[in-house]
């Protein structure tokens, strides 16, 4: 796993079989953020995982970059409650949601070959208008707080839109081809 600060790459990348990667946010993507953690930051000793995270994060048959913002030992500390620091080959903390489109960026040039990508995340004005902006496969997990966005432009609509993580890995072995 890579731990990437300021946008920076600390370590050796690791390349997969196949030339697929995805793009994870955190809060409200993996995990429950809206109902499980208050804005105090109350219950954030019991956050769990979606159905199907870890089976997903489990694979081998794609790159898992996780892209999120927020305090770097906030969110590091919710990987290490949830227990999956360890199944990202990159992670990304960005100060602003914007910061997350150049972090993209900088994984597809990483990553020279790889034209299979998605990104999957919560907010259409972030995850999926970034990932839309640069081409790539969206999915929308319309869930939490952002849930009711409405789109402003083309680039905020998601090639996906599932309201339950368990169908988002159904669409992933359909669009890669293969069993997770």
């Amino acid at each position: 796993m890579n731990i990437v600060k300021n946008h920076v790459v600390t370590s050796k990348i690791n390349f997969t079989p196949t030339n697929n990667l995805i793009f994870f946010d955190l809060d409200d993507t993996l995990y429950n953020r809206t109902l499980q953690v208050a804005d105090d930051l109350t219950g954030l000793e019991n956050i769990t995982l979606f159905d199907g995270v870890v089976e997903l994060l489990s694979s081998s048959n794609f790159v898992k970059v996780l892209v999120t913002n927020g305090d770097n030992k906030l969110q590091m500390k919710k990987l290490d409650l949830l227990s999956i620091r360890d199944r990202f080959d990159l992670i990304f903390i960005t100060k602003n949601n914007e910061e997350k489109k150049e972090c993209f960026k900088k994984v597809i040039n990483l990553y020279p070959g790889y034209n299979n990508i998605l990104v999957i995340g919560n907010r259409i004005d972030s995850e999926i208008r970034y990932g839309n902006m640069l081409g790539l496969k969206t999915i929308l997990l319309k869930h939490g707080k952002y849930g009711d966005l409405k789109a402003k432009d083309n680039f905020e609509n998601p090639d996906y839109v599932y309201e339950d993580f368990d169908s988002i890995i159904k669409k992933v072995e359909e669009i890669f081809k293969c069993k997770q």
